[in-house]
């Protein structure tokens, strides 16, 4: 997921000329996957002078770019056992974190504010503030402040600084201070100091200067701004939680079901992808793979499959102390997950579906029959690597290689195949987003039989090995459903959280698709992918037509919710038993798109 993570969120549209690949800038998760697919245009001329491959190159604009502000009040462990690690001082317990924030549509003490959550990347500058529906659109018609905390450890925001390392050795530091509950209780504080700032009553609910505080989040943040309703009810009013992937972390989705479905939906954007995918890896790749018998073997592949040579993370050939079999399986496993989490980001990305995505591009690669099958990874695998580009164009004779330890996280003992295996992301995002996922936030995801990807099955086995190895972690996949029981929300009394999804997403399979009360609702869109509500664009005139009915319902829902809370505080209690599924398409309630306030978008 994550992977949406210097993210940066700047998207990257490329086309292969001549093979009609098409990518995206690889995203350290999902997270903050805010993926947009512009228009191309591939210029004729540069296709007469230049007849090599060329990647143009399309950067487009990701979130609201902001000025970054400071806390310097916050604290390194909200549970008050820092001391015990060798702080010895109050004041050692403090550290700077980074956020962002908009006040251009704010009305004053009374009116709303929107918290972004922040999730599993940096936030730069360049990015700002995630989510332009939130800050153009949804500010502006309630008068809201909008506020965007970056995630502990990520980015700036190093509670003990760039230095410290995720080894072993501190296992008792990270497992206790790398964790969503302390940051949720970053949020917590934060906006208790913003909302000093703009003189709201804080405890007061039903005072006129009380402002009413909304949590807004996709894919991790989405679950995170889920989970500040269900946890700091007393400072959070309602959420608003897309592409949240609950049911993964509740532990109840099968592991075959992410990738399952992925494949699907590459089926339905262009016909006989799946079975090009999968013949590419397993027939074709694969017979390369088992005729290498020595490291000059090995080498010659390489340069076939156009891989740099000194590009082989080390790892990869220092498998089974040098034994050659060992070393091309476990290539063939890497360079697999490579493929099958970039298509993976594809999928998020599949907003507008259409023959412009970078999801329908990667397909007619696989499909394109003037090619050898060599030749078809070899420059998927270029336009991973040229994806992260950031020139107006580049030209593949240029880089005549692809870079497999571009790949790996920061940190000893990485690997490409880490904890989240959708993909963790590359660098220090990707060793952050490696630790949560070993920790806490296990993700069951693995390759079936039903996928276009070779069959690799998931096992707790597998992750506990690789998790002790880099972190000194033991997975606790159970530990956060069992604390804080959001698998049964409505029993648990929690009220006022809209769930969106985007059905072709991946990470629906994990989401929370019906209404469960009639204050935990669902909206969700058959056209989109990965939180295409909250796109790092906002609403335009590409978006279809289900995903512009649902700003509208989005909107009209907040307004209600907001209307009901200046006539009485509401607080967790038992909720009606008055259930409504919401399909794909449908509305959740007539009454609810009456008098809309985004009319002004299109």
């Amino acid at each position: 997921m994550q992977s949406f993570d210097a993210l940066s969120f700047i998207l990257c549209h490329a086309f292969l000329l001549f093979s009609m690949q098409c990518d995206i800038k690889r995203v350290a998760n999902k997270t903050n996957l805010l993926v947009l697919i512009a228009r191309t245009t591939i210029v004729l001329l540069l296709v007469v002078l230049l007849p090599a491959v060329i990647v143009p190159v399309l950067l487009v604009e990701a979130g609201v770019p902001s000025q970054p502000l400071y806390f310097h009040d916050q604290v390194i462990d909200h549970k008050n056992s820092y001391a015990s690690f060798g702080s010895s001082t109050s004041s050692s317990n403090k550290w700077t974190q980074r956020y962002y924030a908009s006040s251009t549509h704010f009305q004053g003490p009374g009116s709303p504010i929107f918290l972004i959550m922040g999730g599993e990347s940096a936030i730069e500058p360049s990015t700002g503030l995630y989510y332009p529906f939130v800050v153009h659109h949804l500010a502006r018609d309630f008068g809201a402040y909008v506020l965007q905390p970056e995630h502990r450890f990520y980015g700036e925001s190093q509670p003990l600084g760039l230095d410290f390392e995720f080894s072993p050795n501190h296992v008792n530091i990270t497992t206790s201070l790398m964790t969503s509950e302390q940051a949720m209780w970053d949020a917590v504080r934060l906006v208790r100091f913003v909302q000093a700032e703009l003189k709201c009553e804080i405890f007061k609910k039903s005072h006129k200067d009380y402002c009413p505080v909304i949590t807004v989040g996709g894919s991790y943040p989405g679950f995170l701004s889920a989970m500040m309703r269900v946890r700091h009810s007393d400072v959070v009013d309602m959420a608003y939680s897309a592409s949240a992937p609950m049911k993964f972390y509740s532990q109840n989705v099968n592991s075959t079901e992410y990738y399952n479905h992925i494949t699907q939906v590459a089926e339905k954007s262009h016909v006989g992808c799946s079975n090009a995918v999968r013949s590419n890896l397993v027939d074709s790749f694969g017979s390369i793979v088992r005729d290498v018998k020595t490291m000059d073997d090995f080498q010659e592949m390489l340069s076939m499959l156009g891989i740099c040579k000194d590009g082989v993370p080390a790892y990869i050939q220092q498998t089974g102390d040098g034994d050659i079999e060992e070393i091309r399986n476990t290539f063939y496993q890497e360079l697999n997950m490579i493929v099958a989490y970039t298509f993976a980001n594809y999928n998020m990305a599949y907003y507008p579906p259409g023959n412009t995505t970078s999801l329908y591009q990667a397909c007619s690669l696989f499909l394109n029959q003037d090619l050898e099958p060599y030749e078809r990874l070899s420059r998927f695998l270029l336009g991973v690597e040229n994806s992260a580009s950031t020139s107006a164009v580049v030209d593949t004779r240029e880089q005549q290689c692809f870079n497999m330890s571009s790949q790996l996280p920061s940190g000893k003992n990485a690997t490409i195949s880490s904890g989240d295996w959708s993909g963790v992301g590359s660098q220090r995002n990707g060793q952050m987003w490696d630790f949560q996922t070993c920790h806490l936030l296990v993700e069951q995801i693995g390759f079936g039989s039903k996928s276009m990807f070779p069959e690799r099955p998931w096992t707790m086995e597998w992750l506990e090995q690789h998790c002790q190895l880099r972190f000194g972690v033991i997975p606790d996949p159970y530990k956060l459903v069992h604390e804080w029981k959001f698998d049964d929300l409505e029993h648990l009394g929690v009220t006022h959280i809209l769930f969106t999804n985007g059905l072709n997403d991946g990470w629906s399979v994990g989401g929370i698709t019906q209404n469960i009360s009639d204050t935990l609702l669902v909206l969700n869109f058959e056209n989109g992918a990965h939180h295409s509500d909250l796109s790092a664009v906002g609403p335009s005139d590409r978006d279809t037509l289900d995903i512009q009915h649902g700003y509208v319902q989005i909107a009209s829902i907040l307004k209600e919710w907001l209307d009901s809370l200046s006539q009485h505080e509401h607080k967790m209690q038992p909720m009606k038993d008055s259930r409504q599924k919401n399909r794909a398409g449908s509305s959740l309630s007539s009454s609810r798109l009456q008098e809309p306030l985004l009319t002004h978008i299109y």
